[in-house]
């Protein structure tokens, strides 16, 4: 990967010459940088304590080897071991989504998230993760923190803010998963939808910390990913999970995506890997959700519905479209679905359809 590192340092050297949006260390946000247009504001909200020790186990019934059958009382004890992490997210996603959707006049909301992140990269958050699933599902909440970060970054170098505790505690997280990865041999969570998500996070790190190496890494993740889809557009470890596979597919593209908008913001061609074969899995995807008739038939199984929200897909399923749309065109009624935006997903930061408008271009 060291020509990629020799693209990413070029990239954010450009950058600085104007040629994208460039936060702190020189590595760019997929997004526009929304700069502060009033006075500093204090947050007034209380933050949470920070959640440091996490130990999760599986919600799925380990006899089913299509892991595809919830085990209720491991769902039960899973969400709630889980909900103060899923709560502080999101209130941080949400605060820095209405600074982005105030075109930066709402400081407050910005203040707020970044005492929030601060307050918790102090408190050394999720550094004891006692399972391997505990590590797993960190990565979507440290993914989330990042995309929200970058989107108040601008207020934060603004107003002078100490930002060290914040760089210094992404750096540790993203090695913390690279090392729960890199250990844990070819097993099939280090290819599938959950090595995505930790190379989502990992690279959202590196352009928090400025770190071409942690961008490196999450793309080397979308490689895995992108060069496993096959003829059809799917993902073979995706339809191993039967009856959910078109739910995982929508999870497994999200972090792709968003790491390939991370690539492409710093010079690199993520969507052309492959063959470009992120495309044939969107279609793929995207076509399973109003008609799943040819995932059914490569699965044997008949798909479990997909999460509504007054009749249309939930948005956390499909936020993912905002920048895949904004790029290459298109919109969801090609695909016959509903949608109902702002699309919200706090794992990819917050309201993905703030954020792509704020976007340039």
């Amino acid at each position: 990967m060291a020509q990629l590192t020799q693209r990413l340092a070029v990239a954010g050297f450009l950058a600085l010459l104007g040629g994208g949006p460039v936060l702190g260390a020189g590595l760019a946000s997929p997004f526009a940088a929304v700069a502060p247009k009033a006075a500093a504001a204090a947050c007034n909200e209380t933050v949470p304590e920070p959640v440091v020790q996490l130990a999760v186990s599986s919600i799925y019934d380990q006899s089913d080897e299509s892991r595809s059958t919830i085990d209720e009382e491991q769902f039960d004890t899973y969400t709630e071991s889980m909900a103060g992490l899923r709560d502080f997210l999101t209130s941080v996603t949400k605060a820095a989504s209405d600074y982005v959707a105030s075109d930066g006049a709402k400081v407050g909301k910005a203040a707020c998230a970044f005492a929030f992140i601060d307050a918790w990269a102090r408190g050394d958050a999720m550094s004891d993760l006692d399972t391997r699933q505990a590590a797993l599902s960190s990565t979507r909440i440290v993914a989330g923190m990042g995309m929200a970060y970058l989107a108040i970054r601008p207020y934060v170098e603004a107003e002078g803010l100490d930002s060290t505790a914040i760089t210094a505690w992404f750096a540790a997280r993203a090695s913390d998963f690279k090392t729960v990865y890199d250990q844990s041999g070819d097993r099939g969570s280090n290819r599938s939808n959950h090595r995505y998500w930790g190379g989502f996070a990992v690279a959202v790190s590196g352009v928090v910390t400025g770190d071409t190496a942690l961008l490196d890494w999450g793309v080397a993740s979308y490689r895995i990913g992108v060069c496993q889809i096959d003829a059809h557009g799917a993902l073979p470890l995706e339809l191993a999970r039967e009856k959910k596979a078109r739910d995982y597919h929508l999870h497994a593209i999200a972090p792709l995506i968003m790491i390939a908008e991370l690539a492409e913001a710093n010079g690199v061609s993520a969507y052309d890997l492959c063959d470009g074969a992120m495309h044939r899995l969107v279609r793929f995807a995207l076509e399973a959700v109003a008609d799943p008739g040819e995932i059914e038939a490569l699965t044997g199984s008949r798909q479990l519905k997909l999460p509504t929200d007054d009749g249309a897909i939930r948005g956390d399923r499909l936020a993912w479209v905002e920048p895949y749309f904004k790029r290459f065109g298109g919109s969801e009624t090609d695909y016959g679905i509903k949608l109902n935006r702002p699309l919200f997903s706090s794992n990819l930061g917050g309201r993905l359809t703030v954020m792509v408008a704020a976007r340039a271009g």
